[in-house]
């Protein structure tokens, strides 16, 4: 960062014109108020060190853990995560909680019967994860 010429404050090169402290026209006379061009800086970025996604652990992330939101948490995307297990896990509380004291099926079907529906859904899901080229990860690179 520069310092003004005249109170010596540190300011930013957007502040050239008047010091936004003392009011001192012109503050970054006589200083270098260019920019560098990043991409010089940086270099290129090896491609050997990125990781690349896999569509195929995604999907059987889906099928094995698609309550739990792993696939979503797999590509990067934690609050689709999230909320994906919440909503999972609030459907098969609630249509268990329906079929078990509004139907009065046995305990262990009035929560099988919505798991089975989360797990067709999580099936579903993993084949677009296969079949869907364009889905991409928190970092919008494509899965391989």
């Amino acid at each position: 960062m520069a310092q003004c010429k005249y109170c010596h404050q540190t300011i930013s090169r957007i502040d050239k014109e008047v010091c936004p402290f003392c009011g001192g026209r012109r503050p970054l006379d006589g200083t270098d108020t260019s920019t560098q061009d990043v991409t010089k800086v940086i270099g290129k970025v090896d491609q050997k060190q990125i990781k690349h996604k896999k569509r195929v652990v995604a999907a059987l992330l889906a099928i094995f853990f698609g309550l739990f939101g792993a696939p979503h948490f797999y590509i990067g995307k934690g609050k689709k995560g999230f909320l994906t297990m919440a909503i999972c896990c609030g459907f098969i509380a609630a249509v268990g909680m329906v079929l078990l004291f509004i139907v009065k099926l046995p305990a262990i079907w009035s929560f099988l019967i919505p798991y089975f529906v989360i797990e067709v859904y999580s099936i579903i899901t993993a084949c677009v994860y296969l079949t869907n080229h364009s889905i991409q990860d928190s970092h919008g690179e494509f899965l391989d």
